[in-house]
């Protein structure tokens, strides 16, 4: 069975994105509908995304899913 994971492809590059749109981890949030928390931890490579909040973060900085992040397959047998 897949197990599918949301993954930032490189955390400077999303980091760039969110200066390049003028936001503040607290105004990407409110604008992704997620938490600062979710943002800044994120951004560090500490936490993954939820597939609703990487395509809200995508949205909120006009940009493509596949431009930030990956989706990881994880194959596990049973």
């Amino acid at each position: 069975m897949a197990n599918r994971t949301v993954l930032v492809k490189d955390k400077d590059i999303f980091i760039d994105y969110i200066v390049k749109a003028g936001f503040s981890y607290r105004k990407l949030a409110k604008e992704a509908k997620c938490s600062q928390t979710q943002i800044s931890l994120i951004a560090k490579g500490e936490r993954n995304p939820s597939p609703e909040n990487a395509i809200n973060i995508c949205k909120a900085l006009k940009c493509k899913f596949d431009d930030i992040f990956f989706i990881s397959n994880d194959y596990k047998s049973n």
